[in-house]
């Protein structure tokens, strides 16, 4: 079994594979909705080719995540899938293997994946953070936003770029890339859903935008917004009045301003979707290193981390932890009540972008 990154022309062997995996007929392709998996300049996947014929798949992309001041390299891996045939023989592990030493020596911190089934949990990849999830299909008229709202156009995407830039945390993106990633709507197509871009426009300026995957009849899921929570409130109250949609199903992470505004509407505390691995956790609390300072810098500088056989240990002043794989995850980015980290909750949690809607893999 040879497994490697993919030829040019062995890209539609897997794009076909993951339809029959992932799609029915009425669902698009799965090269047309995630291009960035299947894209033959990125060339980031894996696979495991039996002779000629590609019987596994592994989806790999690699993107920078901005909290505060830092900035971190991160992967996701996602569309993965074995042929019926092969299934059973421990391939996926195999590639898995090959994807985590590639990712290691590309420099990355973290790897997110999409879902959370044995092989990832056999492979230290755990549960992490923690989002609100919001099903709106009213919203109160006493909170009515001043300014306009209208779907948005190409001429708007300068502002909108803007928009995404002000995010604390966020995904590293540029024009061309954000808009490639609204028109193949990725996440919302698995629900047979098409991405619309909707801003909130305030005397010319637009002050907030909204990705919504557009239903015929069912909740409308977000995948993306920016901007002034009270205008993205304006938004979602428009397109219910409107008949737009019939109901929002909208998940926000912990760390979004967003929430506050929402906070009168009924919701749910969830788990973030999908699961993390810890690539190299010196090299992850590195890279992560000034926003951490930018929280509490007297604390970071008397902080210290080893890692010696898998675990990890953090030394504060004449303090210090020793945590396994699954319980730095816990430390690192949920809120842990468990652990004993004094002065070290003034850095904690680390407030990650969310990994599901445009940026999911």
């Amino acid at each position: 079994m040879d497994i490697r990154h993919l030829k040019e022309q062995e890209f539609e062997q897997a794009i076909e594979l993951s339809n029959q995996t992932f799609r029915e007929k009425d669902h698009t392709s799965m090269g047309d909705a995630f291009p960035q998996v299947f894209s033959k300049q990125l060339n980031q996947s894996f696979a495991a080719f039996d002779g000629d014929q590609l019987v596994s798949f592994i989806g790999l992309v690699p993107s920078k995540m901005v909290i505060g001041s830092a900035e971190l390299n991160t992967f996701s891996i996602g569309s993965v899938c074995t042929h019926p045939d092969y299934q059973g023989q421990g391939i996926a592990t195999a590639i898995l293997k090959k994807v985590y030493n590639f990712i290691d020596q590309a420099g990355a911190s973290l790897l997110f994946v999409s879902g959370d089934r044995g092989l990832y949990r056999r492979n230290d990849c755990y549960h992490f953070g923690k989002v609100y999830n919001y099903k709106i299909d009213n919203i109160p008229e006493e909170q009515n936003y001043k300014g306009s709202v209208r779907k948005g156009s190409a001429t708007d995407l300068f502002q909108v770029d803007d928009l995404i830039k002000a995010k604390e945390v966020r995904y590293e993106t540029n024009i061309w890339e954000w808009a490639m990633l609204l028109d193949a709507g990725g996440y919302a197509s698995i629900f047979k859903q098409k991405q619309a871009l909707y801003v909130a426009e305030n005397h010319g300026t637009i002050e907030a935008y909204v990705v919504i995957g557009v239903p015929e009849n069912e909740s409308a899921i977000v995948t993306d917004w920016g901007g002034n929570p009270e205008a993205i409130r304006g938004i979602f109250t428009d397109l219910l009045a409107n008949n737009v949609v019939p109901k929002i199903d909208l998940t926000v992470p912990w760390q979004e301003s967003l929430h506050d505004k929402l906070s009168d509407l009924p919701f749910k505390v969830e788990q973030n979707g999908g699961t993390v691995h810890i690539v190299n956790a010196e090299r992850l609390i590195e890279q992560v290193m000034p926003y951490l300072m930018e929280k509490n810098l007297a604390v970071v500088e008397k902080l210290t981390i080893t890692s010696k056989d898998g675990n990890v240990t953090l030394q504060y002043n004449e303090s210090q932890v020793t945590l396994l794989p699954a319980d730095l995850v816990k430390v690192l980015f949920d809120f842990q009540d468990n652990v004993e980290l004094g002065n070290l909750k003034t850095l904690l949690p680390i407030p990650i972008p969310s990994t599901e809607g445009l940026y999911y893999v």
